[in-house]
Parts: C-alpha cells; sequence; structure tokens
C-alpha cells in the first residue's frame, strides 16, 4: 500500500501458531488502510515459509536479534504515519481501531496503549472493555508493553526500542521513560480490550528469563537513576520541560530501584534460612 494510515508490526520467533492467530485477527479487525509488517527473528523454516506468505512486508533474520532490534527493524520500513509495535500472543477484537487511533488528535499524545486480558503489570490489565482513555500518571502508572501505538515519525526520532537490553525485557519501560521524558502524554485505552497470552513466547523457549530480566531491569535502573539521563529527545522538544521531567524520572528510578533491591535481598535471606534448617547431609529429594 502507497500510503498506509497504520503500519502494524508484529514480532516473529518460532510459534507459528501465535503468529497466524495474531495475523488473522488482524487482518479480520483493521478497519484503516494499513501494512502488515512482520519481522522474523530467526525462526523454524515452517514459520519463515508462513511470514513471507502471510505479510505485506517481511523482514527476516537468521537468528534471534532480540525484542528491540527486531522491532526497530520493523520500524525502519513502516511507511504508516502511525504505528503499532504488537506481540505475537495477542487476538485483536472488532472496532479497535477507532478508538484507539483517535487519541492521536491530540498531538500531546507520544504513546497509546490498548488494555489487556493478562500481563505482568496489573495497570493495564481488564477483564471487559471500558469506557475511558485515561492519561497515565508519567513514571508512576506503568503499563505492560504488549502494544504499544505511535506516530511513526516521533517513534523514529526517539531511535524506537533501546538495543542496549538483552534479548527481551525492560525495552518496553525504557521507551515509556523516554516519551514522559520528553514531554509527551502516555494513555491508557481502555476502550480497546486486546486478548493476551501473557509470556507465551518466552516462557517456553527463554530457559534464563528470570536471569535475563534481572539483568535487564539493573540496566535500567542503573540508567534512569543515574545523575545525567541520556534519553533520545526530540528536535523541538522544550528543554526546560525536559529538565523536569528527568528529575521525576530519577526519583521514581532510584524509589524501584531500592525496593527491587530489598526484595532480592529477601528472597536471599529466607534462602539462606532453609539451607542452615536442613539436616547435615541433606541432598534433597532422589527419585526412585
Amino acid at each position: 500500500m502507497a500510503h498506509p494510515a497504520l503500519s502494524l508490526i508484529v514480532l516473529s520467533w518460532n510459534q507459528r501458531h501465535l503468529t497466524e492467530r495474531c495475523v488473522t485477527s488482524l487482518r479480520a479487525t483493521t478497519d484503516v488502510a494499513y501494512e502488515l509488517i512482520i519481522v522474523d527473528n530467526g525462526s523454524d523454516p515452517a514459520t519463515v515459509d508462513y511470514v513471507h506468505q502471510a505479510a505485506d512486508v517481511a523482514v527476516c533474520h537468521d537468528t534471534n536479534l532480540g525484542f528491540g532490534p527486531g522491532m526497530n527493524s520493523g520500524l525502519a520500513v513502516a511507511g504508516g504515519s502511525l504505528v503499532a509495535f504488537i506481540n505475537n500472543d495477542t487476538v485483536f477484537p472488532p472496532g479497535w481501531t477507532a478508538p484507539v487511533l483517535s487519541n492521536f488528535e491530540n498531538a500531546g499524545v507520544g504513546l497509546v496503549v490498548p488494555a489487556v486480558t493478562a500481563a505482568g503489570n496489573p495497570v493495564s490489565v481488564r477483564t471487559t472493555p471500558g469506557r475511558e482513555a485515561i492519561t497515565l500518571v508519567p513514571f508512576t502508572e506503568i503499563p505492560s508493553g504488549v502494544v504499544y501505538l505511535m506516530r511513526t515519525d516521533v517513534a523514529q526520532a526517539l531511535g524506537g526500542f533501546d538495543q542496549r537490553y538483552e534479548v527481551a525485557s525492560a525495552e518496553d519501560l525504557d521507551l515509556l521513560f523516554t516519551v514522559w521524558a520528553n514531554g509527551l502524554d502516555v494513555v491508557l485505552d481502555e476502550r480497546a480490550l486486546i486478548e493476551h497470552e501473557s509470556q507465551a513466547t518466552v516462557a517456553s523457549q527463554l530457559s534464563n528469563r528470570g536471569a535475563l530480566y534481572r539483568r535487564n531491569l539493573d540496566v535500567f535502573l542503573d540508567r534512569w537513576s543515574s545523575d545525567v539521563p541520556d534519553p533520545a529527545l526530540l528536535p523541538d522538544v522544550d528543554r526546560d520541560l525536559v529538565g523536569g521531567r528527568l528529575r521525576e524520572a530519577r526519583v521514581a528510578a532510584v524509589w524501584l530501584r531500592r525496593l527491587v533491591y530489598e526484595r532480592r535481598k529477601l528472597r536471599q535471606d529466607i534462602a539462606e534460612l532453609e539451607r542452615a534448617r536442613r539436616p547435615t547431609g541433606w541432598r534433597g529429594l532422589r527419585s526412585r
């Protein structure tokens, strides 16, 4: 399509059935001019074949580049004025497009997230569609990064997802903070409820996801709790506004860091206490 209103970017990594289900729902429910970009991160041959058949634009990598680089490679070829970054373990309902896209009539909106049926963070989780589009409190009300919608030029100017985060996790949180740091609003639109099978891809394909999540979260906390965070800035952004937003971001990150580290220390203390209570020579249960 020469001039689509919306570029849909779906990230694929094996699990063809998830991508196929997501794509089927998008084809059936997206009621504006759109292009479907599927980015494949080194999947098995059957999944890659499907990607080439199903996509308007297929971007296929030989290996898994990770979430951020994968999505950014889709952003690089996006031709729509708006772009949607979509996890493939989602199903879209009829009528989702109009309410979500209407938020961008407000020039101050930088990022829109629809509600989802499941996610690790409850801020954007709903059981039924709502009636409101809610402007979230910067650096405090954190929605899950299942589906993000942005103006394409804004997403490109901000560099998309920061690629310092390995494989997946925390890059969505980093982009949220970057949008807020630029003085833009993040809106949760309850009127569109996306079915989401939480962690359907990472749970089955990443055996070290716990360690990966902790490492990426540390990268995020180190960056945003530092005295001089370095987010990408839009060319025409008010620098005084940015300064105030960065101070807010640092306060939020410092508190989050404290909570995260206290929780880790508590878990370590509990584990050490359990080990101390074990009888001498105890080796755990053995299968017979």
